[in-house]
C-alpha cells in the first residue's frame, strides 16, 4: 500500500475520542499519571483530548492545541515531507514553552497544526475549528471584534518593492500590484490611494519572485518588510521604496473565551524579548522554495469522484466504526479514487490494499470496489486495535494507523522501537517516531501521513464538519 508531520499536514483534528473499552482503560489509570514512586505523591489529573469549550488550564493541558495556520510560501509549506515557515518556527516555540509551564507530571501538550488558506483563518477560528490561528495576522479593530489577540510579536512595515536597477518614482505608490485580499490594499486605501489587482491566485512572495527574475510584466508590489526581509537571501536582486507611514501590529489570534490560553501564549511573547520573529526567520530562510511557492498549496478538489464511492465507503466505516470521510481521504491519497486494478500480485484497487491483506481480512476479491473498500476498512480496524493504549493519545494512534497503512505493521513496529532506542517517546509520532521515519525511509511516510490528514481536512470542510471535531476522525 502506498508531511508534517500530519501537518497532519499538517495537523487537522482528526482523532478519535477513545473508545467505551478504551475510556474504561484511562479511568483505572488517567493518561497524565506518573509512575507511581512514593504513596505521597500528589493524585494526578486525567488529561482531556483537546480544548473544546473547556478553560485553558496551563499546569495540566489538554493533549492539543488546534492551530489554524495560514498556507503560504513563507508561513507554513513542507520541504522534503517535513513542515517549515516562520509560524511554524515560533509555533514549536510555544509548544515547548507551554510544556516548561504544566505541572510536573503533567502530560504533555502538542499543537495540531491545521494548514487553511490565510482568508480563512479569523472564520475559521470564529467558528470555533480551531484554539488560535497563525499566520502573519495584522491586528485591525475589525478582527477584535471576532477574536482576541495574543501581544504583538512584530511590529511590521509595508513597503513599495520593485526590482533593483528601476528608478525610484514619486508616484510609485500609485502604481502598486497586490494579491486579491492582501491587507496591503487597505493600507493604500488608508492612504489614498488605489492599488491595481495582480492576477488571480497570486501571492506576495510570488509577485516579488517576479520583480527579483526581472519578468518584463511583474509591476512593483507592496510587501510586509518582514516578508521582504525574510526572502532577502533567495530574492537578491529586489529594491525597497517608500513605506505606508502606518505600524502594523502582528499577532497570533485567539479564540473568545479563552484569556488564560491567551494570557500564556503573551508571557511565552514577552520572554523572547522581540526576538521571536527574527529568529524564525533565521531558521526559516534556508528551507524557502527557489521559485516562491508554498508545495502545500497544490490544487485540491475534495469532492472528485467522491459521490461515486460515497454509498460504499459509508456502508464500511459504519460496519468497522469509522469515519467514512477518513476512508474517502485514503483512497484519494492512493488512488485520486481512480482505481488501479492488478490482478497479478502487488496492491489493487481504489485503496491499494495488497491481495495478500485482503485474504486476511476475509475479502476473496480485493478488486472490486465493494471488496477492496471492505478490506480497507477491516484492516483499519485491525490497526486501530493494535494501536489501543492508554499511552497513545487519539491522534497519535491514528497516526500510527496510516502510518502502518502505508509502510505495513512491522515496519512502524521497528521504528517505534527505534525511537526508543534513541530515547524518543515510542508512543507519539510527531518529533519522535516520525523524525526516526524521516532518516531510515526517508520523507514519503511522513508524506503521507501528512496527505491523508489534508484530504480529510478539506473533506471535512465540504461536508460542513467542523474540523475541530477529534470524535469525527474515527467515528462518527
Amino acid at each position: 500500500m502506498g508531511l508534517l508531520m500530519a501537518c497532519a499536514v499538517a495537523h487537522p483534528a482528526w482523532a478519535a475520542k477513545a473508545t467505551s473499552k478504551r475510556a474504561n482503560a484511562v479511568a483505572k489509570k488517567p493518561i497524565a499519571a506518573a509512575k507511581a514512586t512514593a504513596a505521597s505523591e500528589p493524585a494526578t489529573v486525567a488529561q482531556a483530548e483537546d480544548l473544546g469549550s473547556s478553560t485553558f488550564d496551563a499546569e495540566h493541558p489538554p493533549a492539543t492545541l488546534r492551530v489554524l495556520v495560514a498556507e503560504g510560501a513563507s508561513t507554513y509549506f513542507l520541504q522534503d515531507g517535513r513542515p517549515h515557515g516562520v509560524e511554524y518556527a515560533m509555533l514549536l516555540a510555544l509548544e515547548k514553552y507551554l510544556n516548561q509551564q504544566k505541572a510536573k507530571g503533567a502530560a504533555a501538550v502538542k499543537l495540531q497544526f491545521i494548514p487553511v488558506d490565510a482568508g480563512e483563518l479569523i472564520p475559521l477560528l470564529k467558528r470555533g475549528d480551531g484554539d488560535l490561528a497563525a499566520g502573519l495576522i495584522p491586528v485591525t479593530d475589525a478582527a477584535r471584534s471576532l477574536v482576541d489577540f495574543s501581544q504583538p510579536y512584530l511590529q511590521d512595515r509595508w513597503c513599495a518593492v520593485q526590482a533593483r536597477g528601476m528608478p525610484q518614482r514619486d508616484d510609485l505608490l500609485d502604481t502598486l500590484a497586490l494579491p486579491p485580499g492582501s491587507f496591503g490594499k487597505y493600507l493604500l486605501e488608508e492612504n489614498g490611494k488605489t492599488a491595481l489587482d495582480a492576477p488571480y491566485g497570486s501571492t506576495s512572495e510570488k509577485l516579488l519572485s517576479a520583480l527579483n527574475a526581472a519578468d518584463v510584466e511583474a509591476k512593483p508590489t507592496l510587501a510586509s518588510r518582514y516578508v521582504v526581509d525574510l526572502w532577502a537571501k533567495r530574492l537578491g536582486k529586489l529594491q525597497v521604496g517608500p513605506c505606508v507611514e502606518q505600524t502594523v501590529a502582528v499577532a497570533w489570534a485567539v479564540s473568545q473565551g479563552q484569556p488564560v490560553l491567551r494570557d500564556a501564549i503573551d508571557r511565552f511573547i514577552s520572554k523572547q524579548g522581540g526576538k521571536i520573529a527574527t529568529t524564525a526567520a533565521q531558521l526559516t530562510q534556508r528551507y524557502l522554495s527557489p521559485d516562491a511557492s508554498a508545495p502545500l498549496l497544490a490544487p485540491v478538489d475534495p469532492l472528485d469522484k467522491l459521490a461515486f464511492f460515497a454509498p460504499v465507503f459509508q456502508l464500511v466505516a459504519k460496519a468497522n466504526n469509522l469515519d467514512w470521510l477518513l476512508l474517502a481521504a485514503i483512497g484519494q491519497r492512493e488512488t485520486k479514487l481512480s482505481p488501479i486494478i492488478r490482478k497479478n500480485g502487488g496492491p489493487t484497487g481504489v485503496m491499494q490494499v495488497n491481495p495478500q491483506t485482503a485474504r486476511n481480512m476475509g475479502v476473496s476479491d480485493p478488486h472490486g470496489n465493494e471488496g477492496n473498500i471492505t478490506a480497507a476498512g477491516r484492516y483499519l480496524a485491525h490497526l486501530r486495535e493494535m494501536y489501543e493504549s492508554p499511552a497513545i493519545s487519539d491522534s497519535d494512534q491514528l497516526f500510527f494507523m496510516l502510518a502502518a497503512y502505508n509502510a505495513g505493521e512491522g515496519r512502524v513496529q521497528q521504528l517505534r522501537k527505534q525511537a526508543a532506542k534513541e530515547g524518543l517517546d515510542p508512543n507519539r509520532w510527531e518529533n519522535n517516531v516520525a523524525q526516526v521515519a524521516r532518516k531510515s525511509v526517508g520523507p514519503r511516510l511522513i508524506d503521507y501521513v501528512s496527505t491523508v490528514s489534508r484530504y480529510y481536512f478539506a473533506y471535512q470542510k465540504k461536508a460542513g464538519k467542523t474540523a475541530a471535531s477529534a470524535a469525527d476522525a474515527r467515528k462518527q
